[in-house]
């Protein structure tokens, strides 16, 4: 991808992912794509928190221009980071692609009205990955990330939140 400067364009990606095969096959995917990256992986929702923060040994974290989210964490789980983002006015803007490693989860996504064109099964496949990078110099599409409505049966459809998203 092009810059307005017509130099080509490194993209900082943070991969949160706790499995170490689909850590590999992620990566895999993204060296075979046509854009240049660098892949920051943290394990688990804690730390990309504390990442994208920028708190305790990520003090000089470059604020990344994608995040490639696992739902299903150990400790603290996509959705949670979704959440704290969509309160953190200064994380609500980074573009975020869900990877989801069942069918169980892309239910889940579905009930909460997520498109499909933001999440990917695991392992996420090529043509996905760069149709998500080509949208990142899309200024147009950078919407806030919402947290998803509370499973609250008794609000009216108009104050549940709905799920935005930065790309």
């Amino acid at each position: 991808m092009s810059t307005q400067s017509g130099e080509e364009r490194s993209y900082h990606i943070l991969l949160v992912e706790d499995n170490p095969g689909d850590v590999e096959l992620t990566k895999d995917t993204i060296e075979e794509s046509k854009y240049e990256a660098n892949v920051v992986v943290v394990d688990d929702g804690e730390p990309a928190m504390a990442y994208l923060r920028r708190e305790g040994e990520h003090g000089a974290a470059r604020r990344p221009d994608l995040i490639l989210l696992d739902l299903n964490l150990p400790m603290k789980g996509g959705l949670e980071v979704l959440g704290e983002m969509s309160a953190d006015s200064d994380l609500r803007g980074i573009p975020v692609m869900i990877l989801t490693g069942t069918e169980a989860e892309e239910s889940l996504l579905d009930s909460y009205g997520i498109p499909v064109s933001r999440f990917s099964r695991k392992p996420m496949e090529l043509d996905r990955f760069e149709q998500v990078v080509r949208r990142l110099g899309d200024p147009s599409m950078h919407r806030p990330v919402v947290a998803p409505p509370e499973a609250r049966q008794d609000d009216p459809p108009a104050k549940q939140k709905k799920w935005w998203w930065p790309f």
